[in-house]
Protein backbone atom coordinates (compact mmCIF):
# COMPACT_ATOMS: atom_id res chain seq x y z
CA UNK A 1 0.00 0.00 0.00
CA UNK A 2 1.25 3.47 -0.89
CA UNK A 3 2.62 5.42 2.08
CA UNK A 4 1.39 8.99 1.60
CA UNK A 5 2.91 10.18 4.87
CA UNK A 6 6.44 10.08 3.52
CA UNK A 7 7.58 13.26 1.76
CA UNK A 8 8.03 12.70 -1.97
CA UNK A 9 11.59 12.86 -3.31
CA UNK A 10 10.82 15.91 -5.43
CA UNK A 11 14.41 16.75 -6.34
CA UNK A 12 15.19 13.16 -7.34
CA UNK A 13 12.11 12.93 -9.53
CA UNK A 14 12.89 16.31 -11.14
CA UNK A 15 16.48 15.21 -11.81
CA UNK A 16 15.37 11.95 -13.45
CA UNK A 17 12.76 13.82 -15.48
CA UNK A 18 15.39 16.17 -16.87
CA UNK A 19 17.73 13.28 -17.67
CA UNK A 20 14.98 11.26 -19.34
CA UNK A 21 13.60 14.07 -21.49
CA UNK A 22 14.22 13.32 -25.14
CA UNK A 23 11.86 16.11 -26.25
CA UNK A 24 14.24 18.99 -25.46
CA UNK A 25 17.26 17.60 -27.38
CA UNK A 26 15.16 17.08 -30.50
CA UNK A 27 13.41 20.46 -30.21
CA UNK A 28 16.81 22.12 -29.79
CA UNK A 29 18.00 20.59 -33.05
CA UNK A 30 14.85 21.66 -34.89
CA UNK A 31 15.46 25.23 -33.67
CA UNK A 32 19.04 25.12 -35.00
CA UNK A 33 18.05 23.61 -38.35
CA UNK A 34 15.42 26.31 -38.81
CA UNK A 35 17.96 29.03 -38.04
CA UNK A 36 15.81 30.55 -35.28
CA UNK A 37 18.79 31.90 -33.27
CA UNK A 38 20.01 33.82 -36.33
CA UNK A 39 16.57 35.36 -36.82
CA UNK A 40 16.57 36.54 -33.20
CA UNK A 41 20.11 37.91 -33.26
CA UNK A 42 19.07 41.56 -33.72
CA UNK A 43 15.65 41.81 -32.09
CA UNK A 44 12.83 39.80 -30.48
CA UNK A 45 10.21 38.37 -32.82
CA UNK A 46 6.82 36.71 -32.48
CA UNK A 47 6.21 33.12 -33.52
CA UNK A 48 4.14 34.45 -36.44
CA UNK A 49 7.08 36.50 -37.72
CA UNK A 50 9.46 33.58 -37.30
CA UNK A 51 7.03 31.18 -38.97
CA UNK A 52 6.74 33.44 -42.00
CA UNK A 53 10.52 33.54 -42.38
CA UNK A 54 11.03 29.80 -41.83
CA UNK A 55 7.97 28.42 -43.62
CA UNK A 56 6.65 26.75 -40.49
CA UNK A 57 3.30 26.51 -38.66
CA UNK A 58 3.04 29.54 -36.36
CA UNK A 59 1.13 27.93 -33.50
CA UNK A 60 3.32 24.82 -33.44
CA UNK A 61 6.44 26.96 -33.54
CA UNK A 62 5.12 29.07 -30.66
CA UNK A 63 4.48 25.97 -28.56
CA UNK A 64 7.99 24.67 -29.18
CA UNK A 65 9.67 27.98 -28.33
CA UNK A 66 7.49 28.41 -25.26
CA UNK A 67 8.63 25.02 -23.97
CA UNK A 68 12.29 25.88 -24.60
CA UNK A 69 11.85 29.10 -22.61
CA UNK A 70 11.42 26.84 -19.61
CA UNK A 71 14.85 25.35 -20.39
CA UNK A 72 16.57 28.73 -20.44
CA UNK A 73 17.06 28.88 -24.21
CA UNK A 74 14.63 31.73 -24.95
CA UNK A 75 12.56 34.31 -23.12
CA UNK A 76 9.05 35.40 -24.08
CA UNK A 77 7.86 38.94 -23.30
CA UNK A 78 4.33 40.25 -22.76
CA UNK A 79 3.96 40.95 -26.48
CA UNK A 80 4.57 37.21 -27.16
CA UNK A 81 7.94 38.04 -28.68
CA UNK A 82 10.82 35.62 -28.24
CA UNK A 83 14.42 36.63 -27.58
CA UNK A 84 17.73 34.86 -27.11
CA UNK A 85 19.27 34.17 -23.71
CA UNK A 86 22.97 34.07 -22.90
CA UNK A 87 22.89 30.31 -23.44
CA UNK A 88 21.29 30.44 -26.89
CA UNK A 89 23.59 33.18 -28.18
CA UNK A 90 26.14 30.48 -29.04
CA UNK A 91 23.56 28.87 -31.34
CA UNK A 92 23.87 31.83 -33.73
CA UNK A 93 25.87 30.89 -36.81
CA UNK A 94 27.85 34.17 -36.61
CA UNK A 95 28.84 33.80 -32.95
CA UNK A 96 32.64 33.44 -32.57
CA UNK A 97 32.08 30.37 -30.38
CA UNK A 98 29.10 28.97 -32.25
CA UNK A 99 28.03 25.39 -31.52
CA UNK A 100 25.07 25.44 -33.88
CA UNK A 101 26.40 22.74 -36.24
CA UNK A 102 26.97 20.42 -33.30
CA UNK A 103 23.20 20.32 -32.78
CA UNK A 104 21.73 19.26 -36.10
CA UNK A 105 18.81 16.90 -36.53
CA UNK A 106 20.72 14.04 -38.16
CA UNK A 107 18.04 11.50 -38.94
CA UNK A 108 20.17 8.39 -39.59
CA UNK A 109 21.77 8.88 -36.16
CA UNK A 110 18.42 9.29 -34.41
CA UNK A 111 17.06 6.19 -36.14
CA UNK A 112 20.03 4.25 -34.80
CA UNK A 113 19.71 5.64 -31.26
CA UNK A 114 16.17 4.29 -31.05
CA UNK A 115 17.75 0.83 -31.07
CA UNK A 116 20.61 1.61 -28.68
CA UNK A 117 19.45 -1.35 -26.63
CA UNK A 118 20.85 -3.57 -29.38
CA UNK A 119 24.38 -2.34 -28.67
CA UNK A 120 23.94 -2.82 -24.92
CA UNK A 121 22.53 -6.34 -25.36
CA UNK A 122 24.96 -7.58 -28.00
CA UNK A 123 27.95 -5.21 -28.20
CA UNK A 124 27.28 -4.87 -31.92
CA UNK A 125 27.24 -1.74 -34.07
CA UNK A 126 23.72 -0.32 -33.73
CA UNK A 127 24.01 1.95 -36.77
CA UNK A 128 24.88 -1.02 -38.98
CA UNK A 129 22.14 -3.11 -37.36
CA UNK A 130 19.49 -0.48 -38.18
CA UNK A 131 20.72 0.71 -41.58
CA UNK A 132 22.41 -2.40 -42.93
CA UNK A 133 25.72 -0.56 -43.38
CA UNK A 134 28.30 1.18 -41.23
CA UNK A 135 28.31 4.87 -40.34
CA UNK A 136 31.17 5.51 -42.77
CA UNK A 137 29.68 3.43 -45.56
CA UNK A 138 26.44 5.43 -45.32
CA UNK A 139 28.47 8.60 -45.78
CA UNK A 140 29.81 7.42 -49.13
CA UNK A 141 26.40 7.70 -50.85
CA UNK A 142 24.20 9.86 -48.60
CA UNK A 143 25.15 13.44 -49.49
CA UNK A 144 22.93 15.06 -46.85
CA UNK A 145 24.33 12.83 -44.11
CA UNK A 146 27.90 13.53 -45.21
CA UNK A 147 27.31 17.29 -45.36
CA UNK A 148 25.84 17.30 -41.85
CA UNK A 149 28.76 15.25 -40.53
CA UNK A 150 31.33 17.54 -42.15
CA UNK A 151 29.61 20.64 -40.76
CA UNK A 152 29.58 19.12 -37.27
CA UNK A 153 33.26 18.12 -37.47
CA UNK A 154 34.21 21.59 -38.71
CA UNK A 155 32.46 23.18 -35.72
CA UNK A 156 34.06 20.75 -33.26
CA UNK A 157 37.52 21.30 -34.73
CA UNK A 158 37.23 25.07 -34.33
CA UNK A 159 36.61 24.55 -30.61
CA UNK A 160 39.36 21.95 -30.35
CA UNK A 161 41.87 24.35 -31.91
CA UNK A 162 41.08 27.03 -29.34
CA UNK A 163 41.50 24.44 -26.59
CA UNK A 164 44.72 22.71 -27.68
CA UNK A 165 46.78 25.64 -28.98
CA UNK A 166 47.51 27.09 -25.50
CA UNK A 167 47.70 23.66 -23.86
CA UNK A 168 50.75 22.25 -25.66
CA UNK A 169 54.24 23.53 -26.56
CA UNK A 170 53.66 23.38 -30.32
CA UNK A 171 56.45 25.91 -30.87
CA UNK A 172 59.02 23.27 -29.91
CA UNK A 173 57.92 21.04 -32.78
CA UNK A 174 59.86 21.37 -36.03
CA UNK A 175 57.93 18.77 -38.05
CA UNK A 176 54.35 17.76 -37.21
CA UNK A 177 52.74 14.76 -38.90
CA UNK A 178 48.93 14.84 -38.79
CA UNK A 179 47.71 11.27 -39.29
CA UNK A 180 44.19 11.17 -40.66
CA UNK A 181 44.43 14.93 -41.25
CA UNK A 182 41.30 15.10 -43.40
CA UNK A 183 40.53 18.56 -44.76
CA UNK A 184 43.57 20.05 -43.01
CA UNK A 185 41.51 22.32 -40.77
CA UNK A 186 43.30 21.37 -37.54
CA UNK A 187 46.74 21.34 -39.14
CA UNK A 188 46.18 24.72 -40.81
CA UNK A 189 45.25 26.25 -37.45
CA UNK A 190 48.34 24.85 -35.74
CA UNK A 191 50.65 25.96 -38.57
CA UNK A 192 49.13 29.44 -38.60
CA UNK A 193 49.92 29.81 -34.91
CA UNK A 194 53.46 28.42 -35.29
CA UNK A 195 55.21 30.03 -38.28
CA UNK A 196 58.46 28.10 -37.68
CA UNK A 197 56.79 24.70 -37.99
CA UNK A 198 56.62 22.42 -41.01
CA UNK A 199 54.09 19.62 -41.36
CA UNK A 200 52.93 16.54 -43.21
CA UNK A 201 49.23 15.88 -43.73
CA UNK A 202 48.65 12.14 -44.13
CA UNK A 203 45.37 10.53 -45.14
CA UNK A 204 43.84 8.07 -47.59
CA UNK A 205 44.35 8.69 -51.32
CA UNK A 206 40.73 9.80 -51.88
CA UNK A 207 40.92 12.25 -48.94
CA UNK A 208 44.40 13.80 -48.67
CA UNK A 209 44.52 15.79 -51.95
CA UNK A 210 41.35 17.68 -51.02
CA UNK A 211 43.19 19.40 -48.14
CA UNK A 212 45.24 21.61 -50.47
CA UNK A 213 42.64 24.40 -51.00
CA UNK A 214 42.18 24.97 -47.27
CA UNK A 215 45.93 24.94 -46.63
CA UNK A 216 46.38 27.48 -49.44
CA UNK A 217 43.54 29.62 -48.11
CA UNK A 218 45.29 29.76 -44.74
CA UNK A 219 48.64 30.61 -46.29
CA UNK A 220 50.42 27.51 -44.97
CA UNK A 221 50.53 25.23 -48.02
CA UNK A 222 54.20 26.03 -48.60
CA UNK A 223 55.03 24.55 -45.18
CA UNK A 224 52.91 21.42 -45.51
CA UNK A 225 53.53 18.28 -47.55
CA UNK A 226 50.42 16.25 -48.45
CA UNK A 227 51.03 12.49 -48.44
CA UNK A 228 48.53 9.79 -49.35
CA UNK A 229 48.63 6.38 -47.72
CA UNK A 230 47.10 4.05 -45.14
CA UNK A 231 48.21 4.20 -41.49
CA UNK A 232 47.40 0.49 -41.17
CA UNK A 233 50.31 -0.11 -43.57
CA UNK A 234 52.84 2.63 -42.76
CA UNK A 235 53.17 6.34 -41.93
CA UNK A 236 55.69 9.04 -42.98
CA UNK A 237 59.03 8.80 -41.18
CA UNK A 238 61.01 11.40 -39.27
CA UNK A 239 58.31 13.49 -37.62
CA UNK A 240 59.05 15.20 -34.32
CA UNK A 241 55.40 14.89 -33.31
CA UNK A 242 52.69 12.57 -34.63
CA UNK A 243 49.12 13.78 -34.09
CA UNK A 244 46.15 11.41 -33.99
CA UNK A 245 43.00 13.51 -33.59
CA UNK A 246 39.82 11.53 -32.96
CA UNK A 247 41.21 8.47 -34.73
CA UNK A 248 41.11 5.67 -32.15
CA UNK A 249 37.47 5.99 -31.14
CA UNK A 250 36.40 4.25 -34.36
CA UNK A 251 38.78 1.30 -33.98
CA UNK A 252 39.05 -1.63 -31.60
CA UNK A 253 42.20 -2.15 -29.50
CA UNK A 254 43.86 -4.49 -31.99
CA UNK A 255 43.44 -1.98 -34.81
CA UNK A 256 44.60 0.93 -32.64
CA UNK A 257 47.75 -0.94 -31.60
CA UNK A 258 48.47 -1.75 -35.23
CA UNK A 259 48.34 1.97 -36.07
CA UNK A 260 50.57 2.83 -33.10
CA UNK A 261 53.15 0.21 -34.08
CA UNK A 262 53.42 1.80 -37.50
CA UNK A 263 53.84 5.19 -35.84
CA UNK A 264 56.51 3.79 -33.54
CA UNK A 265 58.40 2.36 -36.54
CA UNK A 266 58.44 5.82 -38.16
CA UNK A 267 59.55 7.76 -35.06
CA UNK A 268 63.08 8.81 -34.24
CA UNK A 269 64.55 8.68 -30.73
CA UNK A 270 63.11 12.00 -29.60
CA UNK A 271 59.76 11.84 -31.40
CA UNK A 272 56.47 12.05 -29.54
CA UNK A 273 52.96 10.94 -30.41
CA UNK A 274 49.91 12.86 -29.19
CA UNK A 275 46.30 11.72 -29.33
CA UNK A 276 43.30 14.00 -29.04
CA UNK A 277 40.40 11.75 -28.18
CA UNK A 278 37.89 11.03 -25.47
CA UNK A 279 39.46 9.61 -22.30
CA UNK A 280 36.97 7.92 -19.99
CA UNK A 281 37.54 8.70 -16.31
CA UNK A 282 37.28 5.91 -13.76
CA UNK A 283 35.22 7.82 -11.22
CA UNK A 284 31.63 8.92 -10.61
CA UNK A 285 31.97 12.46 -11.92
CA UNK A 286 30.45 13.87 -15.09
CA UNK A 287 32.84 13.26 -17.95
CA UNK A 288 32.41 14.08 -21.64
CA UNK A 289 34.72 11.15 -22.45
CA UNK A 290 32.29 8.66 -20.94
CA UNK A 291 29.41 10.17 -22.91
CA UNK A 292 31.44 10.11 -26.10
CA UNK A 293 32.17 6.46 -25.37
CA UNK A 294 28.42 5.78 -25.51
CA UNK A 295 28.20 7.70 -28.78
CA UNK A 296 30.84 5.38 -30.21
CA UNK A 297 29.12 2.33 -28.73
CA UNK A 298 25.85 3.26 -30.41
CA UNK A 299 27.13 4.40 -33.79
CA UNK A 300 30.47 2.70 -34.37
CA UNK A 301 32.88 -0.08 -33.46
CA UNK A 302 35.48 1.54 -31.24
CA UNK A 303 35.55 2.96 -27.73
CA UNK A 304 36.96 5.74 -25.57
CA UNK A 305 39.68 4.25 -23.38
CA UNK A 306 40.58 4.84 -19.75
CA UNK A 307 44.09 5.91 -18.84
CA UNK A 308 45.15 2.35 -17.85
CA UNK A 309 43.79 1.08 -21.16
CA UNK A 310 45.80 3.72 -23.03
CA UNK A 311 48.94 2.78 -21.04
CA UNK A 312 48.50 -0.86 -22.04
CA UNK A 313 47.80 -0.02 -25.68
CA UNK A 314 50.86 2.21 -25.95
CA UNK A 315 53.02 -0.44 -24.27
CA UNK A 316 52.00 -3.06 -26.84
CA UNK A 317 53.26 -0.70 -29.53
CA UNK A 318 56.61 0.01 -27.85
CA UNK A 319 55.55 3.36 -26.42
CA UNK A 320 55.28 4.82 -22.91
CA UNK A 321 52.47 7.15 -21.86
CA UNK A 322 54.28 10.31 -20.77
CA UNK A 323 51.47 12.63 -19.66
CA UNK A 324 47.80 13.53 -20.01
CA UNK A 325 47.21 17.22 -20.71
CA UNK A 326 43.74 18.67 -19.97
CA UNK A 327 42.42 21.04 -22.63
CA UNK A 328 38.87 21.76 -21.52
CA UNK A 329 37.50 19.44 -24.22
CA UNK A 330 39.25 16.14 -24.94
CA UNK A 331 42.70 15.72 -23.36
CA UNK A 332 45.97 15.47 -25.22
CA UNK A 333 47.64 12.16 -24.36
CA UNK A 334 51.37 12.19 -25.08
CA UNK A 335 53.57 9.12 -25.46
CA UNK A 336 57.25 8.55 -26.22
CA UNK A 337 59.35 5.61 -27.47
CA UNK A 338 60.38 3.07 -24.86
Amino acid sequence: MLDVTEAPPVEAIAHITRLGDYITPIALRVVCDLGIPDLLADEPRTAEELAERTGTHADSLHRMLRALCGQGLFVEDRQARFALTEASQVLRSDHPYTVRRMFQLIRPELEAWIRFDHAVRTGEDTFAHVHGESYWKRMEHDETFRAQFEAEIWCMTEHELRAVLPAYRWGDVKTLVDLGGGTGQMLAGILRANPGMRAVLFDLPHVAPHALPLLQENGVADRCEIVSGDFFVSVPEGGDLYLLKRVFYDFDDQQAVRILRNVRAAMHEHSRVVTLDGLARSDNRYDVGKLHDLFVLGLGRGRCRTRPEMVRMFAEAGLRLRRVIPTGIFPLVEAEPV
